[in-house]
């Protein structure tokens, strides 16, 4: 009974990441970053409010809870330092560098959440580790100039 469909979402959202950096790269140089990040945000706005209506959102959760208001408040957080600033910074990096190495630095996107995972005193594992050093290896070895 297992759901293979969802094994294509990380494909999918490669292609994504894959469109995102030519489209920038190519058609977008001169649009300032904060501005892409924008309008990327404010495309995803209207089918955000409509999956929080639709799952309940506004009717199911109490808004004037204290759970709840520390709850949103650290969404933001995350939403504003987390991912807007990321984004921008990202574009950013996307106008000034070439895409090979614009692209290599979403692979460290793991890295630095087992970081955050460590300061949260999480295990750092050997297997993490590895993978680590892997990564790393593979920027290494994708941004080396061919002689």
């Amino acid at each position: 009974n297992q759901q293979y469909i969802f094994a294509l979402l990380p494909v999918i959202a490669s292609i994504g990441y894959a469109f995102n950096l030519n489209i920038i790269k190519k058609y977008l140089q001169n649009v300032s970053p904060l501005s892409i990040s924008t309008g990327n945000f404010a495309v995803m706005f209207i089918p955000a409010i409509l999956v929080l209506y639709f799952s309940g959102f506004f009717t199911d959760y109490h808004i004037g809870d204290e759970k709840m208001n520390r709850s949103l408040f650290y969404l933001m957080l995350l939403s504003v330092f987390g991912t807007a600033l990321a984004k921008t910074l990202y574009n950013k990096l996307i106008q000034l560098t070439t895409t090979a190495f614009s692209s290599s630095v979403t692979y460290l996107i793991p890295v630095v959440a087992v970081m955050w995972g460590v300061i949260d005193g999480e295990k750092f594992l050997l297997s993490q580790i590895l993978a680590s050093v892997f990564i790393f290896f593979g920027i290494y070895l994708s941004s080396k100039k061919l002689k």
